[in-house]
Parts: C-alpha cells; structure tokens; sequence
C-alpha cells in the first residue's frame, strides 16, 4: 500500500503481463484507503500509458477531480506537471483549444524536465504551427540524450516545417472551425482555404486491371497488432463507384488509443462520380463536403504509409473494403501487398450465441455491448470493427 507497490502494478500492466481489467481491479484495492487528492492522482496517473494522455472514456475522471490535485501541498511538482500535460492533451483532443493552451502555457513557464511531457508540449506547440517554440523544446531533449524517445516526432515535425507535410488540422468542418478561430487569435492568419493543399497533383499512369494483385484474405485470428480501415463510396459497384472517405485506426497490442499518431481520416473527391443523394442521407457525407478534397491518388500514398505492413482489418472487406482499395491502388498506380482479416467471417462462427436479427456491423456490436457513435462513417466503422475482433478474441479465449 504505498508508492513503489503501486508503481510496480502500473509497470507489470505496461509491460502487458496483467490485462487491463485485472490492473484497473488492482488500482481500486491499492487507491481504497488513500486519502484525496492523493487517491485520484494515482487513478489518474494509472490512465496514462506511454505518455500523459487520457482516452476519451476516461477525461471525465480527469476533468473532474485534476483541480485539487494542482492545489495539493502533498503533491510533487513534477506529478503536478503529468496532471497538467494530461490537461493539455485531453482539451486539445476534445478542441477545446483556450484550455488547452492554458495549461500549455503553465508547462512552458515550469519548463519541467520530465522527457515525456516535453515531447507532448512540443507536439502542442507543432499543431499551433509555433514552429520556433515547438524547435527550441526538441532541442533541449535532444540535448538532454532522450533522442530515441523524439526520433520519429522529430522528423515529422521536420517535414511540416519543410513544407513536405501538411500542417495539423481535425477533420471535421464543425472542430477545423474551431480551431482556425483559435489560431486567428493567436494571430496566426489562415487563408480562405485554411491553409490546407488543394489537390494540384496530377493523377498518375493507372495500372491496368489485370495487372493488379488481387486481394490476400489472412484467415486465423492469431493477431493482436493490426490496423483496423473503413471506406465509405459513392455506391457499391467498385469497378464504377468512388471512395466519399478513407479511415483507419492503428492497434498495438490489442490497446485501442484514439490519439492522432494511431488514426487516420480523409474525405475524398469521388473519382468521376458524384453523391447520390440516398448516399448522402446515409453517411451524411454530402457532395459539398468533398468538392475541395483531395483526390484518391493524393491521399491513398498516405494511407498506404499509415498502415505500413500490418494486416488489414475490416468488415466484410473481402466483399466489398478490400475491393475499392484494390481500384484505388490502381488509379494511384500503387500496390499494396498487405494481407486482409475479414471481420465478419470470424463473428460468424458466433452467430447463434450473439442472437442478432442481421450481421451489419451495428447490429453486431450491438449484441456485443459495443455502441457505433457514427454508423456509416469511415473512422467510427473502423474503430468499431476493431473492437468487435478484440471482444470475439477475448470471448474465444474464454471458451464462450
């Protein structure tokens, strides 16, 4: 019951000899008789994975009990400090950028010598595009010797500088609004286009039908690690109809983070095809939304670099996903070899213990207590299919 027991919970889960239910059991027993702020500190702390950042389900906890944790005299400085990273990073994720940047503000003036919250304010300061700030805080870890830790953060950071890589942005109309405003008032000037590279590329040689390897469908469910994607179309004749929006989301390990770094999302300008407007009313994706998109031989490049070589994970993509990517792969004259697992052909062997009217993936997830927040839109079915693979995973495992 005190703090090096409690660390080495936090160390046994992050080095996945305990599963997630079993640590967060622990971390109740362990926190039961400690008194407050000290108590909801560690459950805060027992958030955190790698860096200081909280998932989505859990910021509630956060923002409701971080206050007298940074009033606490028996809290150190330097927990202080995870508290307020935390902060940052749960505001920026949920584009509440003023909050945000108060906590930013407060880490800058500490300048605490903790590597991992200086990592994340030099990814703060990069998504404002304080390019100079974001310079001088790499610098001082590479100073410092944590280089390996910033390698990769480092060189993206690099290419936005340089021009090679666009410039942070979320993706919907509704969150760009509200954070082209907040860069206005930092008086950071976004164009009438927000700043963001209109398709100008022009589309490449397409490789011709037979030509193009036809999709690998990996049968076992032996995997833990994968990237999880979703396309949503104009229709559903893939020698015809266009992709409307491409997403995915990078699983490690079985753990789902919805942090940028393991997400992708692009709207797509359907190669010449329009939205029907039955299309229209069942995404809500509409033909306005994607007039400026960039087109599919801009944007598979990046989702081809996205998944790298993992075994692509999708809903009945062998029948429909894995095909569109297959014309998208064409017209953008790049192969991709990487495997497909076929989601539905796994929850069919489950299909008389779920009791479920139909096998659409809402309904699926339905029967398995997994709620879609946005059916028929790319990054939720994508993140919804990955869940569903990991429960039919851990109910194979139970033998249910």
């Amino acid at each position: 019951m005190n703090k090096k027991n409690y660390e080495d919970i936090i160390d046994l889960y992050r080095n996945k000899i305990i599963k997630r239910e079993e640590f967060d059991n622990r971390i109740k027993e362990i926190t039961n008789d400690l008194n407050s702020p000290i108590k909801e500190y560690y459950i805060i702390n027992s958030y955190f994975y790698n860096y200081y950042y909280v998932p989505k389900d859990l910021r509630k906890y956060l923002y409701s009990n971080s206050l007298p944790i940074l009033e606490s005299d028996n809290i150190l400085v330097n927990d202080k400090n995870k508290v307020k990273c935390a902060l940052m990073n749960a505001y920026f994720a949920d584009y509440n950028y003023e909050m945000s940047e108060t906590y930013a503000k407060d880490l800058l003036n500490e300048f605490s010598n903790d590597i991992k919250v200086l990592r994340d304010l030099a990814n703060y300061y990069t998504k404002t595009r304080r390019y100079d700030l974001a310079d001088n805080i790499y610098k001082l870890i590479i100073k410092i010797g944590d280089n390996e830790l910033i390698n990769n953060d480092y060189e993206e950071f690099q290419k936005i500088v340089n021009g090679i890589k666009n410039p942070y942005a979320p993706a919907s109309n509704e969150n760009k609004e509200k954070y082209y405003s907040f860069m206005n008032k930092l008086g950071i000037k976004i164009d009438s286009n927000h700043g963001m590279t209109l398709s100008r590329i022009k589309q490449p040689e397409k490789i011709k039908v037979g030509d193009y390897p036809i999709p690998i469908e990996h049968i076992q469910s032996d995997f833990d690690s994968f990237v999880a994607f979703d396309v949503e179309t104009t229709g559903i004749d893939h020698s015809k109809d266009a992709i409307t929006e491409i997403a995915a989301i990078k699983v490690v390990g079985g753990k789902i983070v919805e942090k940028e770094e393991f997400l992708f999302q692009e709207l797509v300008h359907p190669y010449k095809k329009s939205i029907p407007k039955n299309v229209e009313e069942l995404t809500g994706i509409t033909n306005e939304m994607v007039k400026n998109s960039k087109k599919i031989w801009e944007v598979f490049p990046e989702f081809v670099d996205f998944i790298g070589d993992n075994i692509l994970l999708g809903y009945n993509c062998m029948t429909f996903d894995s095909k569109f990517l297959v014309r998208a792969g064409r017209l953008s004259n790049l192969v991709i070899n990487n495997e497909y697992f076929d989601v539905m052909h796994l929850v069919k062997k489950y299909k008389k213990s779920l009791d479920t009217e139909n096998m659409t993936l809402v309904q699926v997830g339905k029967a398995l207590g997994i709620e879609n927040p946005q059916a028929h839109r790319a990054l939720a079915d994508a993140i919804t299919t990955a869940k569903v693979y990991l429960k039919i995973l851990e109910l194979n495992r139970k033998g249910d």
